[in-house]
């Protein structure tokens, strides 16, 4: 906006010096004013350099460097978004590295020290050491920036609740730009389950061992899931807030979020991992699990094999190419209370974002910004969910009816199974941050066990305790 008005400015500065030439100097007897005009005031007055509505220039060629996670979204979307861009803005183009390991390429580079191989725009969803070395952009003015259609609105207004909270801030600053939002939660195969006559939507946890054991009697394993990447998660790790709400536990959430309490210890914890470790006892989650990555676990789903993977919402894309032409992923999310009433407390997070390198030339850095917010259009958005299965980010996406009514079947699954339930988006939101070395391996200790436990080979608590041990240890660390 600045640019603009100066733009303006210098426009009628020159209509002005114009017109008073004209009126005082056309009898060609005023000295002053011949040496000022030689031509008699038609000298045209120097033009502005030309500027976009954003007020970055139209004749600066920018090439932003793009390190691309290439995962369970695929590129197809983000190479639309990028030809979207740059047919906008021609002088701005696109040099994109894009790979499954491109975290790791994004280490080793950050390690080498040279800002000008750095990616300029980059993947990442770990944001804290980087930020710590001042390696970071700070993201916090891009939400008060208006998305083209928004018709007036800050990002901060458009985006869905939960990605720009300034108590979560780190260091008083949001390091990251959010892409696109995952609900996690049990897929399935939607024809197996018809067929059987199965339970797609248990409304309390003994509904649930009810549809599992249903499974199991057809020779069915009724869950399969990585154990290598510890995708229980996705189904599970959100249960203590359930559990909570029927114990009553009114400080839980307070002490999840500062670490204030016992984690893997509380109550809650202990009562979730004892449920599944019962599971695991009884066959419902299939021993297979232990050493099987993702993609291997969703591949039984789709050979009938095990009923339910849990997962996240990029299910159906990722495994477009290997599921049958008729193939239809359903829905449902895990009730652990057997009270109807307490809300189903759904997994959903974050599952792609982008950081800015900081040091990188100011007009690159405000490139990138303005390439960031283009991805929260809606036209942008339609194009994630359509290519890359992914959940929309903007809170207004639905209010187009054309729009919903194009989502895809795993998609509206998920938006039914949401409408017909009692559930709450659960964002596992911390306002303490965690990263010593004791914090890491709390983690690791309970996550490597934890394909042990629910596959029933190895009692909780002792593991529960160790990662409490630890836990405290970084908690004391870091109230020092």
């Amino acid at each position: 906006m600045k640019s603009k008005v100066k733009k303006s400015s210098l426009l009628v500065f020159s209509a002005l010096t114009v017109l008073l030439a004209a009126c005082s100097g056309n009898n060609g007897n005023n000295p002053a004013t011949e040496s000022a005009n030689p031509t008699n005031g038609n000298t045209p007055a120097a033009e502005a350099p030309a500027v976009y509505d954003n007020g970055l220039p139209k004749d600066e060629k920018v090439t932003l460097k793009v390190g691309f996670l290439e995962a369970g979204y695929g590129r197809e979307w983000f190479d639309h978004a990028t030809a979207l861009f740059t047919e906008r803005y021609p002088n701005v183009t696109f040099d994109i590295t894009a790979s499954p390991k491109i975290p790791d390429l994004i280490t080793t580079k950050a390690a080498a020290g040279d800002d000008k191989d750095m990616f300029d725009i980059l993947y990442g969803l770990a944001y804290t050491e980087f930020v710590d070395a001042n390696k970071l952009e700070p993201l916090t003015d891009i939400f008060q920036m208006k998305p083209s259609d928004g018709g007036g609105k800050t990002l901060d207004e458009l985006i869905v609740p939960g990605y720009n909270v300034p108590e979560q801030y780190y260091k008083g600053e949001n390091w990251l730009f959010p892409i696109a939002n995952y609900i996690g939660g049990m897929f399935y195969d939607q024809k197996l389950f018809e067929d059987n006559g199965w339970n797609k939507s248990p409304k309390t946890y003994d509904e649930f061992l009810a549809l599992c054991e249903a499974i199991m009697s057809k020779g069915i394993d009724p869950i399969v899931y990585s154990g290598l990447y510890n995708y229980s998660i996705f189904s599970f790790d959100t249960k203590v807030f359930e559990l909570a709400i029927d114990n009553g536990n009114k400080e839980f959430r307070n002490h999840y979020e500062n670490y204030s309490g016992p984690e893997f210890t509380s109550a809650e914890s202990v009562e979730v991992y004892n449920r599944l470790y019962d599971m695991g006892q009884k066959g419902y989650i299939s021993k297979q699990s232990v050493g099987m990555n993702h993609t291997q676990s969703q591949m039984l789903a789709l050979q009938g094999k095990a009923a339910m993977v849990p997962s996240g919402d990029w299910i159906e894309n990722e495994m477009k190419e290997s599921a049958p032409e008729d193939f239809e992923w359903g829905y449902m999310a895990v009730p652990f209370s057997n009270n109807p009433e307490t809300p189903i407390h759904i997994n959903n997070g974050l599952s792609y974002a982008f950081q800015i390198w900081a040091n990188k030339p100011d007009l690159t850095k405000q490139w990138a910004k303005q390439f960031l917010v283009s991805l929260l259009t809606n036209e942008v958005q339609q194009i994630l969910v359509d290519k890359g299965g992914a959940f929309p980010l903007r809170s207004d996406f639905m209010d187009d009816s054309a729009r919903a009514a194009n989502m895809k079947p795993l998609q509206k699954s998920i938006a039914t199974y949401m409408s017909e339930n009692n559930v709450v988006l659960e964002l596992k939101s911390r306002k303490v941050v965690l990263n010593s070395p004791d914090f890491v391996a709390a983690n690791k200790h309970v996550q490597d066990n934890t394909a042990l436990i629910l596959t029933g080979q190895k009692e909780p608590l002792p593991i529960l305790e160790e990662g409490e041990r630890l836990l405290q240890k970084a908690v004391q660390e870091a109230g020092k």
